[in-house]
């Protein structure tokens, strides 16, 4: 009888028997399945259970005994408290989907009464019905039985707790079992890791004979950009297919009307959609949303995504092309790398680009190894942005300017580098980026008598090679004075091109500027640089910043100079001096610290502190000459 109408008759058969005493109504929260809209009532039945303490001990065994590293170790704690706690584990489920739990129940020839699971003692568990058969027979020999398997559904952990054996042909004795079992690395997000990870342990472990997996690697979980938990209810999930394809505000709001939101939660939702996607989700790709994704996991455990972030690494996604229409027009049509490359007699920029780059390749490959992927991304962006698109390709432009025979052996080596920059700088960020530098990598010529992979994907990774510090330190310096001429620049200078002045305190510093004079005036936009030793006068209507101790320049701003401005600059230049003083200085008078403190340290440190007194020497220096100009005392 179906359980409505069931109801009725109950009522009724109290009634008959003067039972019934009276109906009240109850307001309580009606569950509905959200497959069938059939109302969802509790009902108390027999579950199936399995007893987890030996797998429990097992699998903290495992990760004690370092058999299995979880990354970030701070987990370690939630899984031992875990499965220390653990209970009896209910893996039968009511549902119509799943895998049916593997049990049968045996109802005899001469059974009075057989309802299904009366009897616990006629149950028999076995992998398959041939095999329950077989178990059924030797518990009651020479008798005639039918076998019923239980309704039931096996819990969704249990099925997917099996996913590293039964992935393999398992339970099979197959070839991927021998060759793949363990694995070595499993992803997952935190959340799962007692419901998933742990019951792949146990089981891996009691069914398997070994644990599944080697390392664990939990991945922060995706929260919205004002670091709330994404919730339907909230209306502020993002589906990445709309990050990806990019979907109008409209769209956005018809999601959430064709959602089951009930009307002031949907108004919230609505409101909040429109304040944080006023013009929708713009088309990102796969790329820039996988890459910022990576780059967010420096974040704890959550990652706060907000869709800007996504659309600017899009954006950057179109700097790598013009970075390789930049080369491609630059290389020519018949220009292929040579085998091997001299890097030896290449001018300096050439030199500290491919130093660089080892660097970044360094970094990025022991990051990788560390499961940093924070540090890998960050140090593949700030080569790909600060140093080959800001600095190096800059830097070469004028190598180009004209077909001066003078300038051909540094365009060749220019060429040279710019290859083995784009090739192995794409690389370096194919794993995360891999359409957009599979699609520019097949765009780049091919080395000469070279077998060259068909794919990107099948290339060699990138390994560190020697890098150049000195020359990297020298570069360094000349960015610097880079940096600080453009700060000395008027906002209306847009194309103007004024001279400059380095005022070198000795010699060392002044071959430096010397070296890389052309490289400073290209990058500066400046007219001219011109070596100043301390015994020169520094020139007139001049604005003036430090680089280092060794090392001021000097702007020339006829008609533009600004005294107070450029007080202004100054003033907040040495406040900040005198904070990192004061702090080195509180540091180094601390109790302790010349009994503690290593002897390279204290040397590193008064290094630091001489300097920082010298720069606000010179900063007081400049203040005075442009007081004069102002006429202040």
């Amino acid at each position: 009888m179906p359980r409505f109408t069931a109801r009725v008759a109950v009522i009724e058969a109290l009634k008959a028997k003067g039972l019934y005493k009276e109906t009240k109504k109850n307001e309580m929260c009606l569950g509905v399945c959200s497959r069938t809209n059939d109302v969802v009532e509790p009902m108390i039945k027999p579950q199936w259970f399995v007893n987890c303490n030996t797998m429990a001990k097992a699998g903290i065994d495992a990760v004690r005994s370092k058999r299995i590293e979880i990354i970030p170790q701070q987990y370690e704690q939630d899984w031992y408290r875990w499965l220390a706690s653990i209970r009896d584990w209910c893996v039968s489920r009511q549902l119509w989907w799943g895998h049916r739990v593997p049990t049968w129940y045996v109802v005899l020839e001469d059974d009075q009464e057989n309802i299904l699971g009366s009897d616990n003692d006629r149950w028999v568990v076995a992998r398959n019905e041939s095999k329950a058969n077989l178990e059924a027979h030797q518990k009651y020999p020479g008798k005639k039985f039918e076998l019923h398997q239980d309704p039931d559904v096996l819990d969704t952990w249990f099925s997917s707790g099996l996913f590293p054996l039964t992935v393999l042909g398992w339970p099979d004795d197959t070839a991927d079992v021998k060759a793949f079992y363990p694995g070595s690395v499993l992803e997952t997000g935190h959340d799962i890791l007692f419901f998933w990870v742990a019951r792949m342990v146990m089981m891996g472990m009691q069914l398997g004979g070994d644990v599944p997996f080697q390392k664990v690697y939990l991945h922060p979980m995706i929260w919205d950009a004002h670091g709330r938990k994404m919730s339907k209810s909230l209306g502020n999930v993002i589906d990445p297919v709309d990050v990806i394809n990019g979907i109008p505000l409209e769209g956005l709001l018809k999601r959430l009307e064709e959602g089951n939101l009930d009307p002031n939660e949907l108004n919230i939702a609505s409101d909040g959609k429109k304040k944080d996607f006023p013009d929708g989700i713009a088309e990102c790709g796969t790329d820039a949303l996988r890459f910022a994704l990576v780059s967010y996991t420096s974040q704890s455990d959550k990652i706060n995504l907000d869709i800007k972030r996504v659309v600017g690494y899009r954006q950057w996604c179109n700097k790598l092309w013009n970075a390789i229409r930049f080369a491609m027009g630059k290389l020519g049509d018949h220009y292929t790398p040579p085998a091997t490359i001299s890097v030896t007699i290449m001018p300096p920029i050439c030199k500290w680009i491919l130093s660089v780059l080892n660097k970044a390749i360094g970094k990025t490959v022991t990051s990788l190894e560390a499961y940093k992927f924070f540090d890998a991304t960050s140090a593949i962006y700030s080569w790909w942005q600060y140093q080959l698109c800001d600095v190096f390709i800059e830097a070469i432009k004028p190598y180009f300017f004209n077909d001066s025979q003078e300038l051909e052996s540094a365009r060749a080596a220019s060429r040279d580098a710019l290859w083995v920059c784009l090739d192995t700088g794409l690389s370096l960020l194919h794993p995360f980026m891999p359409c957009v530098t599979e699609e520019l990598w097949q765009r780049l010529p091919q080395p000469k008598d070279s077998c060259r992979k068909d794919s990107i994907m099948v290339s060699e990774y990138p390994s560190l090679v020697k890098a150049d510090d000195k020359l990297e330190n020298q570069i360094d310096i000349a960015l610097d004075t880079v940096n600080k001429l453009r700060s000395l620049k008027p906002p209306t200078d847009t194309n103007e091109r004024r001279p400059a002045f380095a005022l070198c305190r000795g010699q060392e510093i002044a071959a430096i500027v010397q070296c890389y004079q052309s490289l400073v005036v290209t990058l500066s936009s400046i007219s001219s640089l011109k070596i100043l030793t301390e015994s020169d006068e520094t020139p007139p209507d001049c604005a003036t910043a430090v680089v280092n101790k060794d090392l001021s320049v000097y702007l020339q701003l006829q008609g533009a100079l600004n005294a107070e401005v450029e007080l202004e600059k100054l003033r907040k230049k040495r406040e900040e001096i005198q904070k990192l003083q004061h702090a080195l200085s509180q540091k180094m008078e601390a109790s302790g610290y010349r009994g503690k403190a290593p002897q390279n340290v204290q040397e590193e440190d008064m290094r630091k502190l001489t300097s920082f007194l010298e720069q606000l020497e010179i900063i007081s220096e400049a203040e005075k000459k442009l007081d004069a100009k102002t006429g202040k005392n």
